[in-house]
């Protein structure tokens, strides 16, 4: 009970600071932007942009299909309401840099993961909502964070578990920020949405009801619930535990009435 009244305060203190951020941007007709958003997060932005003013907004993390984002609400009235599609001189306008941080000793430094990475920079004292994703290439890696504590992390930094390392700060568009996929294909019943993870993740549809029932899927990074509810290409899904996955195409239909399916899965 506990848990889920403080989850119920974060969500409404996370509320507060949209609308705030969006307002602010509204009034004083200028650029203004969030902290780099979850997935979870996004969910409930798009959940509330009729309580937001009629402006426009857009979302960037740094590299074409981050998954963690940050809004920049556009107060300038003249664009069109709803998202729009970023331009490059946008892009560069975004408070984001990237830190690119390796071994001072290659050749006696270990392979680290993800979390490694994230530990360290957290332990020097930088919230987590000022960091995006963080990428891991063989013995270094690249995060994305806020322009403004760029320089602090690469002061602050020296050493990640057992590698004494350097970090060196990049422009995000110095980074080759490049998603591999794995094809999987197959027949599914329906393209609704529990049939498509199963097939995408090689499980059972019944497994799946309770990943969608416990707010674990997202589509399009917005929270869905219903087991029937029906994809479509190029619709992107979100499954907690188990990864991301994109509806490539649909295919024809077997001699059993059954309908082929490609997805793109996210490695």
């Amino acid at each position: 009970m506990e848990i889920t009244v403080n989850l119920e305060k974060e969500e409404l203190l996370f509320r507060k600071i949209i609308l705030e951020t969006a307002k602010s941007a509204y009034h004083k007709e200028i650029c203004v932007y969030t902290d780099f958003l979850n997935i979870n997060e996004i969910s409930i932005f798009h959940s509330m942009e009729k309580e937001l003013p009629l402006l426009a907004y857009s979302m960037y993390g740094g590299y074409e299909g981050a998954e963690r984002v940050r809004i920049c609400f556009h107060g300038d009235r003249t664009k069109e309401h709803g998202t729009i599609v970023l331009q490059t001189k946008e892009k560069n306008e975004y408070p984001i840099e990237c830190l690119r941080i390796y071994p001072t000793s290659e050749k006696f430094a270990r392979e680290l993961d993800h979390r490694d990475y994230l530990g360290a920079i957290l332990n020097v004292g930088i919230e987590r909502s000022k960091l995006g994703d963080i990428l891991v290439r063989g013995k270094e890696a690249y995060c994305y964070c806020d322009a403004l504590l760029s320089e602090y992390v690469k002061t602050s930094l020296g050493k990640v578990r057992h590698n004494i390392v350097r970090v060196e700060v990049i422009k995000p568009e110095e980074v080759q920020a490049t998603t591999s996929f794995k094809e999987v294909t197959g027949s599914v019943a329906s393209f609704r949405l529990d049939s498509l993870i199963a097939l995408a993740f090689r499980t059972s549809r019944s497994s799946i009801t309770g990943l969608i029932a416990g707010e674990k899927v997202f589509v399009n990074a917005r929270l869905i619930t219903s087991n029937s509810y029906i994809l479509k290409p190029d619709d992107i899904v979100s499954v907690r535990g188990f990864g991301k996955f994109k509806v490539k195409e649909q295919g024809g239909i077997s001699k059993k009435g059954r309908i082929y399916a490609t997805l793109s899965i996210y490695q």
